[in-house]
């Protein structure tokens, strides 16, 4: 296959499982965008403290159109989990399987480095703000395609110079793993190089420099080189021609990710408010409830038994009733205004990280977050005339993630210094009460002076916003509309 047709093919293929680091470990990051066709996702990194606790905040609001709504729990819709982001410490030892999936993390994030680097010196050249000359930069980016290799090469030594005897078990397992790493490593040098192409592209169409064609170069002989490496070595290739043979390559890289990443994966505690406190609100409503009944008993029982037992006694007997109605009543009514007022006081679900055994043995709880989820109904002005007084009713969806963030020893000397939060809301529910994904539009035909129709597509804006705060600043803010169809998300459009 050519080189070329491959990088066509592989770069979208690669870029569904990229990863993101952050060259700059005290800034958060944070991305808002769409996973699939279903969920909306937002990922925050943040950094660790050095000593001590550090608090952040994580908001997002969604504004939905009341119409379309449907009865459902937030919670049952929200995918999230946290990993450690990082490290790019590559001095691990290969010696067992554990350490060599953390070298293999190590190496991967600085190819993330190196491909951010790339894209950063890629859009200075043709930024028309850069006082720098052009040259500088695509040296520069010539400079990135060489380290990644050479980091590439560094780390097939060290995997190559692994204890890899086929005698013992132990060393079989090694042996195979260190295949596994080297050919994850491969993966991510093209997403690397793939990225790269795509970036450079963009930089031959705003200027014209003879250097251009020499980075170019540089991409295309990098991508053969490794090409190659990958067929010497029997490794899964994308055919362009076998849709099969597509899906098959595009889930090894997924399971590839996964295996190594696995190690980064924070060990997550959940629970909810409402089920830890259950006894004691229950408890605490019964007394009121019960109080109720004494004192209306009390009342029902003054004066004589005559005067029960004369003309009254099926009054009464209906009092008493109305009382221990009033009395399950009340305590029905205050446990559910507990469960849905709780996130007013605290929060509705309580989620502690720990780090992973094999990275901290101690199992340090790194993460501890009060979360609440809730919906709200909400009347806003008519975009087409906010003055008129006319209101669109909607439904807001906020979640709340307050975070307190715990120094520890273990992870700061492996060099991790970020925890990465990844959330995953599914809004198919939405998806039924959608009118058709198009509808036909009636549109005048001038020449033929006559109404022909067209398909047009019946698209709905949801608004999406979010922030998150360090302490009590705003670190990160992103907001947007989220474009869906009765088929599924389309696009997001941050403003």
């Amino acid at each position: 296959m050519a080189a070329a047709q491959v990088l066509r093919h592989v770069t979208p293929a690669l870029e569904a499982t990229a990863e993101v680091s952050n060259p700059v470990a005290h800034n958060v990051e944070s991305r808002l965008a769409i996973h699939d066709t279903s969920r909306l996702e937002w990922a925050v990194s943040v950094p660790l403290p050095r000593t001590g606790e550090a608090e952040y905040s994580i908001e997002v609001d969604l504004e939905v159109p009341a119409h379309v709504i449907t009865p459902h729990s937030p919670w049952n819709q929200l995918q999230e989990f946290a990993r450690l982001d990082g490290p790019d410490d590559t001095t691990p030892s290969v010696a067992t399987v554990d350490g060599m999936r953390r070298f293999a993390v190590g190496v991967a994030a600085k190819l993330a480095r190196a491909h951010e680097g790339f894209g950063r010196h890629a859009r200075l050249v043709v930024s028309p703000f850069t006082t720098e000359d052009p040259a500088h930069h695509l040296a520069a980016l010539e400079s990135w395609i060489a380290t990644a290799e050479q980091t590439i090469a560094d780390a097939r030594v060290r995997l190559s110079a692994a204890p890899h005897s086929l005698r013992e078990p132990p060393q079989l397992d090694l042996a195979r793993e260190g295949r596994l790493a080297d050919e994850y490593l491969s993966l991510r040098l093209l997403e690397l190089l793939a990225g790269s192409e795509q970036a450079l592209a963009s930089v031959v169409d705003h200027i014209a420099h003879p250097k251009v064609a020499d980075v170019g170069g540089a991409v295309g002989e990098a991508l053969a080189r490794e090409m190659e490496y990958r067929a010497t070595a029997d490794y899964p290739e994308a055919d362009i021609d076998s849709p099969h043979g597509l899906e098959r390559y595009l889930d090894r890289a997924s399971q590839l990710k996964k295996h190594f990443q696995e190690v980064l994966f924070l060990e997550s505690e959940r629970f909810a408010v409402t089920e830890r406190l259950h006894h004691w609100v229950a408890g605490a409503v019964a007394i009121i409830a019960s109080t109720w009944a004494f004192v209306g008993q009390l009342y029902l029982t003054r004066g004589s038994s005559s005067a029960r037992l004369g003309s009254s006694i099926i009054m009464v007997c209906v009092m008493a009733g109305v009382i221990y109605a009033v009395k399950d009543r009340i305590k029905e009514i205050g446990r559910a205004w507990f469960a849905a007022n709780v996130h007013r006081f605290y929060a509705q679900r309580i989620a502690r990280y720990r780090a992973p055994r094999k990275t901290c043995p101690d199992r340090d709880i790194v993460v501890r977050a009060r979360e609440s989820f809730v919906s709200e109904d909400q009347a806003r002005p008519d975009p087409l005339n906010p003055h008129s007084g006319a209101t669109v009713p909607v439904t807001n969806l906020q979640y709340r993630h307050l975070g307190t963030l715990e120094a520890s020893k273990t992870l700061n000397a492996a060099g991790i210094s970020r925890v990465k939060h990844v959330f995953r809301y599914d809004l198919s529910p939405l998806f039924a009460r959608l009118d058709d994904a198009t509808k036909p539009v009636p549109i005048f035909d001038a020449q033929a002076r006559r109404v022909r129709f067209t398909q047009a597509p019946r698209c709905y804006r949801v608004p999406v916003k979010l922030v998150v705060r360090r302490g009590n600043e705003i670190a990160s803010q992103q907001s947007g509309a989220l474009i869906l169809h009765k088929r599924g998300l389309e696009r997001i459009e941050l403003v």
